[in-house]
């Protein structure tokens, strides 16, 4: 044995309790969930947080975050290696692997394909939203990719738009350690609403919860002694997911990059939920059958470099990648895709900060404003506007390259203007305020706010009711007014309206198109004038002091997570993200597989 079976804790029944068995420490199988890779071939730096409730195992010192360098393929390779030289092991994996770089940009994914079918040999491959994103490229193809994996695909909730046929199987039975283990995959149910280019025309996404428990339940029929879920779909979706659909036993929740250092235990099923980070980050939960009574234990390696329980790389799979990334470190690379254009190596120098830039936050983060900073700048707007992506690495205080872009912002549409009434404005973000805040985790999509440049602050309330969520927005300190208008700098997602910008979902006016440039390159002319760039969180996002508290990241208060639970005990304890704190019940006439 390695030792690693010692940072496991205790076993426990899948109800919580803990479960006294002496010496018998043995696992009956070892599950090891890698999710929200993110084209992370090499380690990257990471934001890691400190909280009241769920502790994890870091040196602090006197501050509530820290900032390391962890993760890549040889390392997550060498870790899974380690884990299955002692034990049966089931490797599973939630996606989002084939976008998030400018590797994977360029290579339309497929510079992950050797090194995940090589070095990280999943058993099993649920696709993300993100993995439907190289749609959007002229030959790109999500398909191709999928088809391109070693390991069978699975999502029960995956359709033909066409033909209504699903595309994948639902589950598989996989015999491991002496168990017969059904595995049931569902991809994610937002990426219709994410961009038009990514599905529309091509596939259509099941929904519903119920699906989650036909599918577990169509398993055991088929002899599974234990049935496992792997997602895409987020951590509160998966949680009231595991409260509803009492026939999966452990759920593998990924799509909302959290860190479940402890379980969530849904008593009242006998379920547990975890997530296992983004990419750099390994989840294991090792189980085992005694005397008819399913039994659990829990750890997630955070594989930093020189870590406790971090191994050396490993050599085939660093060759692998070096491999990968030749082509990108040459002097010029002259990949193009969309309206980009990789003219220079990653590696080159663009700026300097003098604080840490990084977007694993909710309400607002230094690199949010500053990239928006940079939108505004570049077209002389009144203000700036785009997704509050949360995806994404740390880049530490110093020099930040070309690559360290692209990990923030690893799209190459094209920048673009538009002219807006401040009633659209702020209509649209109280849309965005209810896929965050609606007290219906089914329904909560988004997992950020939106983030604006540094002239412009939002005073929202969680608590509040649908369409009442945002107190105030204001530019340049004065209040937004709904029958002004005001020049907003932003960028054109694939397939949209012509007139529809930056996801906002409404027309804009005397739209103009820099179809020349993509966000990475505002950012870099950006850099040229202003850096060193000394950007941090400035409030410019804040809950009213009459209405409900919304935490900004794990670091500000008991709730462990970044993704909202609305009912957070007044930040005093943690809810299971618990806005419906019951069961729901699902007729059968009110499912519907393809909506």
């Amino acid at each position: 044995m390695s030792g690693n079976e010692t940072v496991t804790g205790e076993w426990r029944s899948l109800d919580g309790a803990t479960v006294d068995r002496g010496d018998d420490e043995d696992a009956d199988v070892v599950f090891a969930h890698v999710s929200d890779l993110h084209g992370q071939l090499a380690p990257r730096h990471q934001v890691y947080y400190d909280n009241l409730t769920s502790k994890p195992d870091f040196d602090f010192g006197d501050d509530d975050r820290v900032i390391e360098r962890a993760g890549g393929v040889p390392i997550l390779a060498a870790k899974l290696d380690e884990l299955r030289e002692d034990y049966d092991v089931c490797t599973l994996m939630s996606g989002d692997t084939f976008h998030g770089s400018a590797v994977t940009t360029y290579t339309d994914g497929r510079a992950m394909l050797d090194p995940v079918n090589e070095h990280v040999a999943p058993d099993v491959y649920v696709p993300g939203n993100w993995d439907y994103s190289n749609e959007a490229a002229e030959d790109g193809s999500f398909v191709e990719l999928m088809d391109a994996l070693e390991a069978p695909v699975l999502a029960n909730n995956l359709y033909d738009w066409e033909t209504d046929e699903r595309l994948y199987d639902a589950y598989r039975i996989l015999d491991v350690g002496g168990l017969s283990v059904g595995v049931v995959g569902m991809t994610n149910v937002y990426v219709d609403r994410m961009a038009p280019a990514f599905s529309e025309g091509k596939y259509r996404f099941g929904k519903h919860p119920a699906l989650l428990e036909a599918s577990a339940q169509a398993a055991r029929e088929d002899g599974a002694d234990v049935v496992v879920a792997v997602t895409e779909i987020g951590l509160p979706w998966m949680v009231q997911a595991a409260k509803d659909c009492a026939g999966v036993d452990v759920m593998f929740s990924a799509h909302t990059h959290e860190y479940t250092y402890d379980p969530i235990v849904v008593a009242e099923t006998e379920t547990v939920v975890v997530e296992s980070g983004m990419g750099e980050a390994l989840g294991r939960v090792d189980l085992r059958v005694r005397d008819g009574e399913i039994q659990f234990r829990h750890h997630l390696y955070c594989l930093t470099e020189d870590g406790e329980h971090t191994p050396e790389p490993d050599a085939e799979a660093a060759a692998t990648v070096e491999a990968e990334r030749a082509p990108f470190l040459e002097d010029e690379p002259g990949f193009e895709r969309g309206a980009g254009m990789l003219d220079r190596p990653l590696d080159t120098v663009v700026g300097r900060t003098e604080k840490p830039l990084y977007r694993q936050s909710f309400l607002e983060s230094a690199w949010n404003t500053l990239f928006n900073d940079a939108l505004r700048a570049h077209f002389g707007t009144d203000l700036a506007v785009s997704h509050g992506f949360r995806y994404g690495t740390a880049i530490p205080p110093g020099e930040i390259t070309l690559g360290d872009l692209y990990t923030f912002f690893p799209m190459t549409a094209p920048v673009a203007r538009g002219v807006a009434y401040g009633q659209q404005l702020t209509s649209h973000v109280e849309a965005f305020l209810e896929d965050n805040f609606t007290p219906y985790p089914y329904d909560q999509e988004d997992g950020r706010v939106r983030s604006f440049s540094s002239n412009v602050a939002v005073t929202v309330d969680p608590t509040a009711k649908r369409g009442r969520r945002l107190v105030e927005m204001r530019v340049d300190g004065e209040t937004v007014d709904p029958e002004e208008t005001y020049s907003v700098a932003t960028f054109r997602r694939p397939g949209d309206p012509e007139r529809d910008l930056g996801n906002c979902g409404f027309p804009f006016q005397d739209v103009e198109v820099d179809d020349g440039t993509i966000p990475v390159d505002v950012v870099v002319e950006y850099l040229e004038g202003h850096s060193p760039v000394d950007y941090e969180v400035m409030g410019l996002v804040e809950t009213a002091d009459d209405g409900g508290r919304a935490q900004n990241t794990p670091a500000d208060g008991a709730y462990p997570f970044i993704q909202p639970g609305v009912d957070y005990a007044a930040g005093e304890a943690y809810c299971e993200t618990s806005m419906i704190p019951r069961r729901n019940t699902f007729p059968d006439e009110g499912r519907n597989r393809t909506r």
